[in-house]
């Protein structure tokens, strides 16, 4: 069967509401996980072929997703209602709905490496969350006192969180032994996407409304250097060599490729229609979803170039990658 009748009649399925198994996704093969925002759901999708394995349905608007490769689970962040959906994804079901009752419109999300922890960002209380993983219990409030505490990223050591607030313009360094907001940086206008490098010691942050780039120094949160990032860039995201860090510009339809050492951009890559979330789980392979497509890009980062496109869903959005076991 050709890839496009594939998908179109996948893509019909769950316009109909309901969860569709194309087949058991099974828990020996890696997976990408890609949140559906405009259709409640989770897509579990096979990276090396672009196949959908399962969905999920989940909360309303879910934006982001972060996953937990030993225990196999996923965690999304459901922009709409307020909750948090669990996800086994061995066996593609939701396996519990967290409401955070005095919260709203949690977004950005991320696991601590032990598995034991959840952290996501409640926009409308001005805070970042730290759950327990097993319960969904909120064990501490990290308060921001920034408008608009929108996404966030984690220290490879988990002993910081990072966190952007979109109106206030600004980066939030929390330190998770003590809980304290020990920094808070102006970066740009719209601050909203962040990441850490790989080993730690710069953070990232993409300022929407002054197509910048912020970088900063990890250990102090203090500016060391900006880049032009045309398009409002809206998310970042690095490979994990550190050879490229990748920012979306969905008012360009484009992915600026930069290298992470010179700080330079090496090559804008045409993508779909409003690229929003990326990931790049290997050296050698970056996904970018196109969410006013419905689409996600699939790029090859030796030869900096898209090699592949494949449907998925309608508003696709944050992405996660839980490796083979």
């Amino acid at each position: 069967m050709s890839r496009a009748p594939f998908f179109l009649t996948t893509f019909v399925v769950l316009l109909l509401g309901g969860t569709l198994a194309i087949y058991g996704p099974g828990g020996d093969a890696p997976i990408l996980l890609i949140a559906n925002k405009n259709g409640a759901s989770l897509y579990l999708v096979d990276p090396e072929t672009g196949q959908v394995r399962d969905s999920v349905a989940t909360g309303r608007g879910p934006h982001e997703v972060a996953a937990a490769p030993d225990t196999r689970r996923a965690f999304v962040a459901n922009y709409g209602d307020g909750s948090i959906s669990v996800i086994d994804v061995d066996d593609a079901t939701e396996t519990a709905r967290w409401r955070l009752e005095e919260t709203q419109r949690p977004h950005g999300i991320a696991v601590s490496p032990s598995e034991e922890r959840v952290y996501v960002t409640a926009e409308d209380q001005q805070a970042v969350l730290e759950l327990d993983a097993a319960s969904g219990t909120v064990r501490r409030t990290f308060e921001t006192g920034q408008d608009g505490t929108h996404m966030l990223a984690l220290s490879p050591d988990a002993s910081a969180l990072y966190a952007t607030s979109i109106g206030s313009g600004t980066a939030s360094k929390i330190d998770l032994g003590t809980g304290q907001v020990v920094a808070q940086t102006a970066t740009g206008d719209g601050a909203e996407g962040v990441a850490v490098s790989p080993r730690g010691e710069e953070v990232w942050v993409t300022n929407r409304a002054d197509d910048t780039v912020s970088i900063l120094a990890a250990a102090s949160a203090s500016a060391i250097d900006s880049l032009a990032v045309p398009g409002f860039p809206i998310r970042v995201g690095f490979s994990p060599d550190r050879r490229y860090a990748l920012v979306t510009a969905p008012r360009a339809g484009a992915v600026a490729v930069i290298d992470a050492a010179e700080k330079r951009l090496v090559t804008r890559l045409d993508v779909g229609k409003k690229p929003i979330g990326v990931l790049a789980p290997t050296d050698a392979r970056a996904f970018v979803a196109n969410s006013g497509s419905g689409t996600v890009s699939v790029i090859d980062l030796n030869t900096r170039s898209v090699v592949d496109i494949f449907r998925a869903g309608r508003g696709p959005d944050g992405m996660a990658h839980v490796p083979a076991p």
